[in-house]
């Protein structure tokens, strides 16, 4: 039975233009303790369980930290409490190898990519912004004394705790195994691309078109409003207009994959990205002052610091604390320092310090002159009679 003194709250913030989420849990730890979890970021993202306070404390200090907690967060952020948020999974098992690992994506040249885009070979999803999960399920027994288990798991392969909503959505799948591949993205909602194992193909050997046809069938079989759709093309012809698509609706940029490859953990050559921007995992050197910015930098080849110069934080994101890991999109690395057109993605609570390295930028080339649409499109590309110059379409001067 719940613990009558367990809370939860929901609070929304608009704050000066902000669109941002902030939710406070204070739970018992079943061992007569207490925790105390937040979780925060931008509306509608995925939201990352974080302790509030380290470990389990007694009752009474917890439920002053909460209550201190949330008249704050009223008082100076601008929150206000809304309905009923997600709920996520209980706490995660000790042990939290779940030994099931994904497959990782690697960048090509955008040559190869639109040479690939004209094979039909290759099939092509839309490359989705939210945090990379797999989702398995068990049974064990059967009938009315079956025991399901759903568990999440992030890119490392480690359990995680998923929505309770979704958790069911997956457990109600006709299947009494399954491994799926797909992000979380956000409030509960998941976009699945790939269904990785099911109990007739436990290794996931199938080929790649026929696991996607699998999980489009499976899916229609139990719907769910947690269900993203994920847009796929398998012609050469579709795959080109979902691009362009995809390209001026704003997406983040597209998957290549070969048709007839099985699953295959860790970084392979039968599947690749094609983002629009380059991204690169950097950490938090500095504030700047009361601005919503900050100084971000990455590694050199030596370990010592390497400055990016600073990333501006839009209104629907908190300002991260100094240290953090982040994300960062950004148009090309200046070979002097920076990057070009930075975006902040967010912060990346699944990566260390030791993934912010300068190896992963992407200076400046030939492609950098052209228009981003250009780049994207490939030989798709056509030119309006009243297009802005190059180096207005990229944002930038001195091509």
């Amino acid at each position: 039975m719940a613990d009558p003194r367990e809370e939860h709250v929901y609070m929304h913030s608009t704050k000066n233009g902000a669109d941002k989420d902030y939710n406070l849990h204070l739970e018992p730890d079943g061992q007569g303790q207490w925790r105390l979890i937040y979780e925060n970021g931008k509306h509608g993202a995925a939201l990352k369980r974080k302790e509030k306070i380290e470990g389990s404390v007694p009752y009474e200090q917890a439920k002053a930290a909460f209550d201190a907690s949330v008249k704050d967060k009223m008082k100076s952020g601008g929150y206000m409490p809304q309905g009923a948020g997600v709920a996520y999974q209980d706490v995660v098992p000790a042990d939290r190898v779940s030994g099931i690992e994904p497959q990782l994506l690697k960048t090509i040249s955008t040559d190869l990519v639109h040479q690939r885009m004209a094979d039909s070979a290759w099939m092509w999803q839309e490359k989705k912004d939210g945090e990379r999960r797999m989702i398995r399920k068990t049974t064990e027994g059967e009938g009315a004394a079956a025991k399901v288990t759903v568990i999440g798991t992030n890119r490392d392969g480690l359990i995680v705790p998923i929505p309770k909503e979704l958790a069911d959505a997956v457990a109600a799948l006709p299947l009494p195994f399954c491994v799926l591949d797909g992000e979380d993205m956000g409030q509960g909602r998941y976009a699945a691309f790939d269904l990785v194992a099911t109990p007739d193909d436990p290794a996931g050997q199938r080929r790649c078109e026929d696991r996607y046809l699998a999980l489009h069938s499976l899916l229609r079989a139990a719907p769910s409003p947690y269900w993203v759709a994920v847009a796929t093309a398998f012609t050469p012809a579709a795959a080109k207009a979902m691009n362009k698509a995809v390209f001026h609706a704003g997406g983040e940029g597209l998957v290549g994959k070969r048709k007839d490859a099985p699953y295959t953990p860790g970084v392979s050559e039968d599947q690749f990205k094609f983002p629009y921007l380059e991204r690169a995992t950097v950490y938090v050197e500095s504030h700047d002052g009361s601005k919503r910015s900050v100084h971000i930098a990455v590694l050199d080849a030596d370990g010592k610091s390497m400055p990016l110069k600073k990333v501006t934080i839009p209104a629907n994101y908190d300002i991260p604390p100094v240290g953090a890991i982040v994300d960062v999109e950004y148009l090309y690395a200046h070979a002097t320092g920076g990057l070009a057109q930075p975006r902040y993605k967010g912060v990346r609570n699944d990566r260390q310090l030791e993934h912010c390295v300068v190896s992963q930028l992407k200076y400046k080339s030939a492609d950098a002159c052209l228009p981003l649409e250009a780049i994207a499109l490939g030989p798709d590309y056509e030119p309006a009679q009243d297009d802005e110059t190059e180096e207005e379409a990229v944002g930038m001067a001195g091509c």
